[in-house]
């Protein structure tokens, strides 16, 4: 019978992670185990596909060498202090049954993965070190709050059925995910496909990363039967039911590689005291030495396959590479500075303000409908509030809120329509006389958002006697017309006579619109449909569903226009819009009318020129990475337009116009540590370039 059940779970098991062929090591570990015991391998090949400018394994390696060596150069000084990661584990849950991974197991995870790196589980290599990294559970969560569980997220939204990689990496890692320059985001849930657990790789300076694109994915991913400790196995996680998953998964993340190097005997892991090895070893095996001449491999070491209970080793260049990465990883290095750990304090008084969506509706209308998000942080109820809002330097207006809201609720407050232009504006809100009173925390009464209102660079398209695009420069866009494949006659029109009370026709179109190379989607597209009105329609109306899930319905009028907006959420690459049109009526005296006529679709996609095209391929910056200044170097006759800097969730941190030479110039001081994007824009075109603030 266990025989038998082996060769279940192996059948589920997938051959394929991530789009990626298993690995030759997890094809023997489907094999041997019936799971697939690190996914960290295919996950970095399919971002690196995603991402073409992802640097690849050998720029990492280039980079991180000689920080190696300095890190290295003052550990032998004596020089060096322990590391405290804060993590919060986001346990994918119904809210109860295995599942919803209890508090107790938690802890034991942590407890853990702070005896593995310490090097506290007897470990019978001389070159088994503590590796000077702590980990501790977060306190306070992205706003400060302090936490009903420490360090744990428990995630509603999407039960306890089983989680594909698609799945998580297509929506629930980027909905669930808290800032990761402050917390190590640990996804914990019923994976399918056989597999324990997989990571994200860091990067090193100077690569450019998307802003919003791999961030937004940053962290570590266990299946939540592999989550406990040896003093607390997980019921339900047999050979792999101690937490070593999570370690392995963690040295994965801080930068090490598999102890065999994902090769054999002449593949490098980069740490000279692992001796090489052929593969990956399973169970607790003994005596192996698969690379003659090298000594046995380390089977007991936390980055090779082995059963829980038979790993208990980092060694000493493996410690010296994760401190290396951990100190320059401008996605590691802010980490060793955050207070997620620290106990958040509760004031009796105290409003919280945070810009939930700004809104934006660019283009012809140019406005925001800005929803904010009120909090209370105070331990009394909080009852009335002045929230005053406004752009740029104007007059600012007030919003007299009132509700009741106990420590930690939260209501979203949509503020009125704001008009405005195109070109970069800032919002601003601020919250003040909280129950009538003085607030007794300032520190998270404002927030602002900037952003850069497009106008003209987005086009309406009309029908067929207007006017579509007067030019192109600047922009790439896809047209696709005449949708309804001209079945009405050469005209292009769909002819229906004599039509009935039931659905008369229903027609269906999958389009596929390309996004721009640094994720942008157009900010509107409009379809103008003609509807005859010789006859009357009981209903009519067109269903756009944009990439798959979001469906828009309208009932037009006769030339009226179609604005559809596409999700925020839309992924980088090419996504189908299928449009459906449904025709109704009742009239029986519609003949030769042209009873529902559909004149030329036209589906206008926009984007941004690549830097070589448009002409800003003299626009550099310098110094970088940069302590205070940064330049932006630009010819005389082609200063640009403006710039917005922005941090890796992608959110704007600075930005202004440029007038003159001395607006290339840009104060940095105010920016924490870590990794930004500065996007040089001129007219409607930009580029976008990395850089670090030391």
């Amino acid at each position: 019978m266990p025989v038998f059940l082996l060769a279940q779970e192996k059948n589920k098991t997938a051959k394929k992670i991530f789009g990626q062929e298993l690995t030759i090591d997890n094809q023997r570990s489907v094999e041997e185990t019936g799971v697939i015991r690190c996914g960290s391998t295919e996950y970095e090949r399919a971002l690196q596909a995603k991402f073409p400018y992802r640097e690849t394994t050998e720029e990492f390696e280039s980079w991180l060498a000689p920080k190696v060596e300095e890190t290295k150069a003052l550990l032998a000084n004596g020089r060096g202090s322990t590391i405290t990661i804060p993590i919060v584990f986001h346990v994918l849950t119904d809210g109860s049954g295995a599942d919803n991974i209890s508090e107790a197991l938690i802890q034991a995870q942590l407890d853990q993965l702070n005896i593995d790196f310490g090097n506290m589980d007897n470990s019978p290599y001389a070159q088994a070190v503590d590796t000077d990294v702590r980990f501790c559970l977060a306190q306070q969560d992205p706003n400060g709050l302090a936490m009903s569980e420490n360090g744990i997220n428990r995630v509603l939204d999407y039960g306890d059925a089983g989680q594909s990689q698609g799945s998580m990496d297509g929506g629930i890692k980027q909905a669930t995910q808290w800032d990761p320059t402050r917390y190590l985001n640990v996804w914990v849930a019923n994976l399918g496909g056989g597999l324990l657990g997989y990571a994200q790789f860091p990067t090193g300076a100077g690569i450019p990363m998307y802003p919003g694109g791999p961030s937004n994915t940053d962290g570590v991913v266990v299946l939540n039967s592999s989550v406990g400790s040896e003093a607390m196995p997980n019921p339900a996680g047999g050979a792999y039911a101690r937490g070593r998953t999570l370690t392995h998964e963690i040295g994965h993340w801080i930068g090490l590689h598999h102890i065999w190097g994902d090769g054999g005997c002449s593949v490098d892991d980069y740490c000279a005291d692992t001796p090489a090895a052929s593969g990956s070893n399973f169970g607790c095996a003994t005596g192996v030495d698969s690379c003659t001449g090298d000594g046995p491999d380390m089977v007991e070491n936390y980055m090779d396959y082995s059963d829980d209970t038979c790993m208990n080793t980092f060694t000493n260049d493996q410690k010296t590479r994760i401190l290396a990465v951990m100190a320059n990883s401008p996605n590691r290095m802010t980490l060793v500075t955050s207070n997620a750990c620290q106990p958040a304090m509760v004031y009796d008084l105290d409003g919280r303000l945070n810009i939930e969506d700004l809104n934006i509706v660019d283009c012809s209308t140019q406005s925001l409908t800005p929803d904010v998000r009120l909090t209370n942080a105070g331990n009394n109820t909080l009852t009335s509030a002045t929230i005053s809002y406004y752009l740029d330097a104007d007059t600012p207006v007030n919003y007299n809120w009132s509700g009741s809201l106990d420590i930690n609720e939260f209501e979203i407050i949509s503020l009125p329509e704001i008009i405005t232009t195109s070109g970069a504006h800032t919002f601003y809100v601020e919250l003040s006389a909280p129950n009538g009173g003085t607030d007794m925390n300032t520190s998270n009464d404002n927030a602002s958002e900037s952003n850069t209102f497009n106008g003209g660079a987005c086009v309406s398209i009309g029908n067929e006697t207007d006017t579509y695009l007067t030019s192109t420069t600047g922009v790439v866009f896809n047209t696709i017309s005449n949708l309804n494949n001209n079945p009405g006659g050469d005209n292009g029109y769909s002819d229906f006579t004599g039509l009935s009370t039931d659905i008369a026709r229903e027609e269906s179109y999958d389009l596929t619109v390309n996004i721009d190379t640094d994720g942008n989607w157009p900010c509107i597209t409009t379809v103008w449909i003609d509807w005859n009105q010789n006859c009357s329609f009981d209903d009519a109306g067109e269903e756009y569903d944009l990439g798959g899930g979001t469906g828009l319905s309208n009932q037009p009028t006769s030339n009226s226009p179609l604005a559809i907006t596409v999700p925020s959420d839309a992924v980088l690459g090419n996504t189908t819009m299928r449009v459906t049109t449904k025709y109704f009526s009742a009239a029986t005296s519609c003949e030769n009318n042209h009873d529902a006529e559909v004149e030329d679709y036209s589906v206008n996609v926009l984007g941004s020129l690549s830097v070589d095209e448009f002409g800003l391929n003299s626009i550099g910056i310098y110094p970088n990475p940069t302590s205070n200044v940064l330049t932006i170097k630009a010819t005389n006759n082609n200063v640009p337009d403006a710039y917005a800097v922005y941090n890796m969730l992608g959110q704007v941190v600075l930005s202004n116009k440029i007038s003159t030479q001395a607006d290339l110039t840009i104060n940095t001081s105010s920016l924490s540590n870590g990794m930004y994007f500065i996007k040089v824009s001129k007219e409607s075109n930009q580029v976008s370039l990395p850089f670090i603030k030391k």
